[in-house]
């Protein structure tokens, strides 16, 4: 059982590692993302298909430059300190991980220690 809470944990962390890793990289592209929405439009009008997107999502342009734009104004009001905050709220999550993992393998050595006790016969006074 020990094996399988920290194998889970293992697996936990690197998807917790991988989404913080990620998130450092699309908040590191803050600075780049200046002026990139507002040419996006156009861009997206000369896309394939794009006359049947409208059919089924109207208005899609609108909501994808909405999005980049507000997208581009949280990067850009978070600067410099996204990646800090990415990666302090890593090690906040790693550590909880770290101690549900402890939590649990110390209560599954309680419990077999004190089955252990339960099945054990009663000795008898000398």
């Amino acid at each position: 059982m020990h094996i399988a809470i920290w194998a889970i944990t293992a697996l936990l962390i690197a998807l917790w590692t991988l989404l913080a890793y990620g998130m450092n990289a699309l908040l590191s592209l803050g600075a780049g993302l200046t002026g990139m929405p507002a040419t996006w439009y156009e861009a997206l009008g000369r896309m394939p298909l794009g006359e049947r997107l409208d059919d089924w999502l109207p208005g899609w342009r609108e909501a994808t430059v909405a999005t980049a734009q507000a997208l581009s104004a949280v990067l850009g009001w978070l600067g410099d300190a996204g990646p800090v905050l990415v990666w302090v709220l890593w090690s906040i999550g790693f550590a909880a991980l770290v101690l549900l993992a402890a939590l649990l393998s110390g209560l599954v050595a309680l419990g077999r220690r004190v089955g252990a006790t339960a099945t054990q016969p009663a000795r008898e006074p000398r």
